[in-house]
């Protein structure tokens, strides 16, 4: 999935490797790496942080449940011991008994103990919180349609608690790995405003670094937490995540040594930087993100204006005919091969080509053809009565703002081409740029009609995160399809994971002709790496993936990344 701020003067006193030492220089060896960010962390409490940015930094501050690697070849995770010691199925399959480590303690001293792991269940689960992970649960112990959480979780002793499911199926374990949280920091804290709870900007976590600061929308500082058994305090003092919204200013900074790691390295830049920056290392990751433009299948006025209980189509796009109408009218591929080249591929779903065994691979991409998108418009009723160039029906007319992040130059680039193609099928687009936290936060709350957006999805294939609940933060565009709902309880539901294909491959066909938003393209993300930075383990995982094991050397040392 991943993912600040502003350097103060007292870090910048020789501990900061973007701060020069006595004569000016930068020291090489110094205990910091510097990340840059396009955007901040939308929070630090992982029941309720949305962002791949969040992700990446809360992986290294709370305890992870199992250490997980992702097998490539055989397109499918696999888990290790964490928090998480040994784990054994019983009764067919439906539980699941966990061993738990004895020995470790959140930073306050206190230790994590099954308690902390049921009650962070309980807050995941409970619908006042709305954790975007929530669903994560339904195949848990239900009543009343509401996760039971001293029905699913029986704790047995200190160390030993059993999960109960309704059945055995591929995923129990992805669904296992949720991260917990102190149990004595957050036992009173108000459900329904969690989200806003002063703990997340001081997390209390487990794992290798701990929050020493976090200034909003400049940086995020995370230090060595030195009473880590889990598995070790990190090898380096301290990791920056920086925020640098301008795209050219992040690739100045790491050409200069000022950031260690920048996400992502756009194409245009991959020569120069492999001809006159020999102290960097380019790495390419394999797709597992996809960039999309998201258009509101629901009536977002209504549907807020209703509490999200009133659930109506959308008046421009809440016809399928009008959404592949769209498709076809964007070059995509033009748009592809203009910013991407060959570190990315045309989408046709949201499910990954990592997942090669889960692919439909007989679905073809809409190809640019706005003559077939002028027939679909006009198919659906709407047609330029007036002779002003833009379509309208009855007495609207089909204009609406398209939203993005700023600071995204792809993105900025697929906006105006977006408003370009459209206009030459009679279609009104406004753009506007927004903040990125701001985006994201209305995004997920279904607040806009149309935006251009990237998804992460995740490493073990779980569609009902996405195209579920009408009201998921994941469900961005508010889709709801019968068959699909269907298709993700039996998908769900299965022996093993290569049995949930076929009806992968149904839900495939069903998005490729509902369209609920446009599937722009795949992206091989490139990552910058600073030679001088040892032990990165960039990977489908991310880029701070065992950040623990990071460490600061000798940029012309033979030592491997």
């Amino acid at each position: 999935m991943s993912p600040r701020y502003l350097f103060v003067a007292l870090l910048c006193c020789g501990l900061l490797v973007s701060c020069g030492n006595k004569s000016g220089e930068k020291d090489p060896m110094g205990e910091t790496a510097v990340v840059a960010l396009s955007g901040d962390a939308d929070n630090l409490n992982p029941v309720v942080a949305n962002s791949s940015t969040s992700a990446d930094i809360q992986g290294s501050i709370y305890p992870t449940m199992f250490d997980v690697t992702f097998n490539m070849r055989e397109g499918k995770l696999e888990f290790e011991p964490s928090l998480v010691t040994s784990w054994e199925f019983a009764n067919e399959g439906k539980d699941v008994i966990l061993h738990i480590r004895p020995d470790v303690r959140w930073e306050d001293g206190i230790l994590v103990t099954p308690q902390d792991i049921k009650f962070s269940y309980e807050l995941y689960g409970d619908p006042e919180v709305a954790s975007p992970r929530r669903s994560y649960l339904e195949s848990m112990i239900q009543t009343n349609d509401k996760f039971d959480v001293d029905k699913s979780i029986e704790i047995i002793d200190d160390t030993t608690m059993i999960f109960h499911f309704t059945r055995q199926y591929p995923l129990q374990l992805f669904h296992l790995n949720l991260s917990p949280v102190p149990r004595h920091i957050y036992r009173n804290a108000d459900r329904k405003t969690l989200r806003a709870n002063p703990a997340n900007e001081h997390p209390i976590g487990a794992g290798p670094f701990k929050l020493e600061e976090w200034t909003r929308q400049q940086q995020i500082v995370l230090t060595r937490n030195n009473n880590s058994t889990l598995p070790y305090p990190a090898k380096l003092e301290r990791v920056i995540f920086r925020v640098i919204s301008e795209p050219t200013t992040r690739l100045t900074e790491l050409k200069k040594g000022e950031i260690d790691i920048m996400r992502p390295v756009y194409p245009e830049d991959v020569s120069d930087i492999q001809e006159n920056n020999p102290n960097i290392k380019l790495q390419t990751l394999p797709p597992r993100s996809y960039e999309y433009i998201g258009w509101s299948n629901i009536d977002v006025k209504e549907y807020q204006a209703s509490g999200k209980k009133n659930i109506l189509p959308h008046p421009l796009f809440g016809d399928r005919r009008v959404r592949q109408a769209l498709t076809y009218a964007i070059n995509r591929k033009g748009i592809l091969d203009d910013q991407l080249g060959p570190y990315g591929e045309l989408a046709v779903t949201d499910f990954s080509p990592v997942f090669r065994w889960a692919i439909q691979h007989d679905l073809i991409p809409y190809p640019y053809d706005p003559e077939r998108a002028r027939q679909l418009l006009r198919a659906s009723g709407w047609s330029d009565s007036n002779g002003d160039g833009v379509l309208d029906k009855g007495g609207k007319d089909f204009e609406f703002t398209l939203y993005y992040n700023v600071g995204n130059k792809r993105r900025e680039y697929v906006a105006t081409m977006v408003q370009e193609n459209l206009k030459q099928v009679g279609i009104k687009v406004t753009l506007q740029s927004v903040e990125p936290v701001v985006l994201y936060q209305n995004i997920e709350a279904k607040k806009y009609d149309a935006f251009i957006a990237g998804f992460s999805v995740g490493l073990a294939i779980d569609p009902a995160d996405r195209w579920g609940d009408i009201n998921s933060p994941f469900n961005t565009v508010g889709f709801q399809n019968k068959r699909v709902a269907e298709l993700l309880k039996l998908g769900l539901h299965v022996a093993t994971e290569r049995d949930a294909g076929p009806f992968w491959k149904e839900i495939q066909a069903i998005l490729h002709q509902e369209q609920p938003c446009t599937f722009m393209y795949w992206v091989k993300d490139i990552v910058g790496v600073n030679r001088r930075l040892k032990h990165t383990n960039v990977n489908i995982l991310g880029v701070t993936d065992h950040m623990w094991d990071w460490m600061i050397g000798d940029p012309n040392s033979a030592v491997t990344y």
